[in-house]
């Protein structure tokens, strides 16, 4: 049986960089995007992988609440796609500037969000399954974290 899952809050650059390893390789559906201009929120499930156990070989649905967004940007995909996956690469955020989620694929796509505070809730929910593999990157050959 597996551990608890993760229960996550990013604040500050430390808090995000925590975040963003636990969502890399992540597969988000573009069905599963949504942004709520009225109530400022950004919601999202993720498939990810469990880098917190990686000999498990598993991934586990994770909810993503990204709160105070003013706007929204998307690049190299369209929200048409609803049965893409977006491969997550990283969540970066300069003070004063925007969040990005940096996604894997050609062409590489991109989620820009323009933000008045960074907080962002994530969460673990259902149970694990199993995967295949390990995710990988062609410029290591090793796992992403």
């Amino acid at each position: 049986m597996s551990a608890p899952g993760l229960k996550l809050r990013a604040a500050d650059a430390a808090d995000l960089e925590i975040l963003s390893a636990c969502l890399q390789d992540a597969l988000l559906p573009v069905a599963d995007l949504h942004f709520d201009a009225g109530a400022g929120e950004f919601l999202a499930v993720a498939n990810r992988f469990r880098w917190e156990a990686p000999d498990a070989r598993e991934r586990v649905h994770m909810a993503l609440r990204i709160r105070h967004v003013t706007g929204v940007q998307r690049k190299g995909f369209d929200l048409t796609e609803r049965g893409r996956f977006l491969s997550a690469l990283t969540l970066t955020h300069t003070p004063g500037g925007p969040l990005v989620l940096l996604c894997a694929g050609q062409p590489e796509a991109a989620i820009r969000f323009t933000i008045s505070s960074l907080d962002i809730l994530a969460e673990d929910f259902g149970a694990p399954w199993p995967c295949a593999s390990v995710p990988t990157h062609a410029d290591s050959g090793k796992g992403a974290v």
